[in-house]
């Protein structure tokens, strides 16, 4: 994703979308503006179009791309939107099915579908609502990893409270918290006392993360470590420092324990030339410190939606002092193995990131 800012805008247009299908009609091809065509032609190499739709202000071309139905969108100008395809649950990443399992009992998916755009921009948008009979649907963006982008569906710890209430109606509220992990969200009259040491509940990987921990890495080859986080309910990573003093970390999938990827962090000495060159094009003479960087590889067995490896990346932490302010401003990026900007983030990876 390399424009987050962007996919905020394309929210909006799909919250339009609905009332945009229901007013579409059938059109022959021949009604087709040649700009729109000619658009088409310009964006796959091979497709199949069964039907053209026209809506206000847009031309929908139901298509066959690659043996994969969906839908290309373009503007009656003739400049290409969008493309979305359905995709099954069981096609999707690891990562995003088990983020949906895990945050959302009591819901079922509507709709999944992965979304081509004419910046580059591919993702997966799922839209959701509860089982049963309900009206509200609620909407997810999630990058081609799988990983959470943007969603303004219930939050997750209500959503589960509520669904182990439901089903469990005599439950107290100890009961309920022991049973979702999730906080009360009763209002208290007077604040809870604060305790000087307070019990920490640590992460606990499964089993099979941790086998393929001791296999591949092992304690022989650890200085220090490794320390489990949990990160954003979708990762198990281990943090170790090997005998060359090296910081690392081992990347799982939090439910099936399967290896992802590695990250190292690398020392000044061997910051990407191209990142830095990239920085110091982008503050332009800005005070700016890079405070950590860290390059990424997939395991070899790893596969990603589209069937193929993913490419290695580099995640960048960027720190500025704000003027008039007391606090540090901490800037997210990532880029491709040669440097090139990828797309910011907004919030730390995990609780060991630099906050």
């Amino acid at each position: 994703m390399k424009k987050i800012a962007f996919v905020a805008l394309l929210l909006s247009m799909f919250n339009v979308q609905s009332s945009i299908l229901k007013a579409q009609t059938k059109v022959k091809e021949t009604a087709v503006p040649r700009s729109v065509l000619l658009a088409l032609e310009k964006t796959y190499d091979s497709y199949k179009v069964k039907t053209w739709y026209q809506a206000p202000g847009q031309y929908i071309a139901e298509v066959i791309i690659d043996g994969q139905e969906g839908r290309s969108y373009f503007t009656a100008g003739g400049d290409w939107q969008y493309s979305s395809f359905p995709v099954k649950m069981e096609e999707s990443p690891t990562l995003m099915t088990a983020y949906f399992t895990n945050n959302y009992p009591g819901y079922r998916v509507k709709t999944l579908d992965y979304i081509e755009e004419m910046s580059g921009d591919n993702y997966y948008r799922m839209i959701i609502t509860r089982k049963g009979i309900s009206d509200a649907s609620f909407e997810m963006v999630f990058d081609t990893r799988g990983k959470l982008m943007k969603s303004n569906a219930p939050d997750p710890a209500a959503v589960k409270r509520d669904y182990y209430t439901h089903n469990n109606p005599d439950a107290t509220d100890a009961e309920i918290t022991k049973a979702t992990k999730t906080e009360t969200s009763r209002q208290r009259t007077r604040p809870a006392p604060r305790v000087d040491e307070p019990m920490v509940e640590q992460f606990t990987p499964c089993d099979a993360a941790v086998a393929n921990f001791e296999k591949v890495v092992g304690k022989k080859r650890c200085k220090a470590g490794p320390e489990w986080i949990n990160r954003n309910d979708q990762y198990a990573v281990a943090y170790y420092t090997d005998k060359q003093n090296v910081e690392k970390e081992a990347v799982y999938d939090i439910n099936s324990g399967d290896p992802i990827m590695t990250g190292k962090l690398l020392p000044k000495a061997r910051y990407s030339n191209g990142i830095l060159k990239y920085l110091d094009e982008k503050f332009n003479g800005e005070n700016y410190k890079v405070e950590k960087m860290v390059v990424y590889e997939y395991n070899s067995k790893y596969r990603g939606a589209d069937g193929k490896k993913p490419k290695p990346y580099t995640y960048v932490v960027i720190s500025q002092k704000v003027k008039g302010a007391r606090q540090i401003k901490f800037i997210r990026m990532e880029f491709d193995s040669k440097g090139t900007f990828l797309n910011l983030l907004a919030q730390p990876l995990d609780e060991r990131d630099v906050q």
